[in-house]
């Protein structure tokens, strides 16, 4: 909204003035106002002989007055209504226009009002300064918006090395797997070289090997905590010698649906001993002794049960 006073001057001969209701329609080169009453609210008896009266009126901002009307409706005594000029100015800006009208004005026959701008008041000043606050809104929302896209691409970068680091860690914790297994399978391996050496060295193949139909395989493996576990993690050696691990207990069995599944008639002797008769190893001709690291198969020797059953372990295994 916007405020405009409004001043009228009245002639100054005898039957200038008037005691009718006055009103002023006002148009600019933004809106347009329709006709409103005006009344001068400090003077009991305004628009007499050289009275000189003023008023406000709120409206919606016009810009620039162009024209507008005023008239009034005939009431009262010799109501005809000697007006001299009508001045408009812009309450917030102090833009003034002036209408010369020097014309008397019958009841109800509007009188056409065409204004011109004789004070620029603070306009120009204003409309500078608000050149001024929209480039400084402009530029404040232009560096708003490169720290918005900083704090974008920040974040974007956070994430980047976030995700960088979480696949770092998900290698390194794979490769780390890998190390374990691979220790784990060299201590597999030395412990089989060592229950190898603890056997001695094989003699050569023989040519005398059992039928496969009459041979039977048993299968050496371990129990720790009432869990079936490989033959080499019941055992240790040590000084030369081998022994049951505290804690676990060494079983023997000759079916298939026991231990890792290597024992039976005939068992999986031919396929772990390499073609080997038992008799080769210091065993019985027509009854192999295998044992398991969890994922390999290989041949046990008589030497191998002495160190561990003693010398009756037949007994002990068959």
């Amino acid at each position: 909204m916007a405020k405009y006073r409004w001043e009228t001057v009245t002639g100054s001969t005898w039957t200038a003035g008037t005691d009718a209701n006055v009103s002023m329609s006002l148009s600019g080169d933004k809106a347009s106002m329709g006709l409103v009453e005006i009344a001068d609210p400090d003077d009991n008896n305004d628009f007499e002989k050289g009275d000189v009266n003023h008023g406000l009126i709120e409206t919606a901002d016009l810009g620039m007055l162009q024209t507008g009307t005023i008239q009034h409706d005939g009431w009262g005594a010799s109501p005809d209504w000697m007006l001299e000029s009508v001045k408009i100015t812009n309450d917030e800006d102090g833009r003034t226009w002036l209408a010369g009208v020097n014309a008397e004005l019958k009841g109800g026959q509007p009188k056409r009002l065409v204004f011109s701008l004789i004070d620029r008041g603070q306009y120009d000043v204003r409309l500078r300064q608000a050149k001024i606050d929209a480039e400084k809104k402009r530029k404040d929302a232009d560096i708003a918006d490169r720290q918005a896209e900083q704090e974008r691409l920040q974040q974007e970068a956070d994430q980047a090395a976030a995700e960088g680091a979480a696949e770092l860690a998900r290698q390194k914790a794979e490769l780390q797997q890998q190390l374990a297994r691979a220790k784990n399978q060299a201590e597999l391996d030395k412990l089989r070289n060592q229950i190898n050496q603890a056997g001695g060295a094989a003699p050569p193949l023989s040519n005398t090997g059992p039928v496969a139909g009459m041979l039977r395989t048993y299968e050496l493996f371990g129990v720790q905590g009432g869990r079936v576990v490989p033959l080499l993690s019941a055992v240790q050696f040590g000084s030369g010698r081998v022994s049951v691990t505290p804690g676990s207990q060494v079983m023997v069995t000759d079916q298939a649906n026991e231990g890792s599944g290597l024992a039976g008639v005939p068992g999986r002797w031919q396929a772990s001993a390499g073609g080997r008769s038992p008799a080769d190893l210091g065993l019985d001709s027509d009854k192999g002794v295998l044992a398991s690291d969890g994922r390999t198969a290989w041949p046990l020797s008589g030497q191998f049960l002495t160190q561990l059953f003693g010398s009756n372990w037949r007994q002990t295994v068959y």
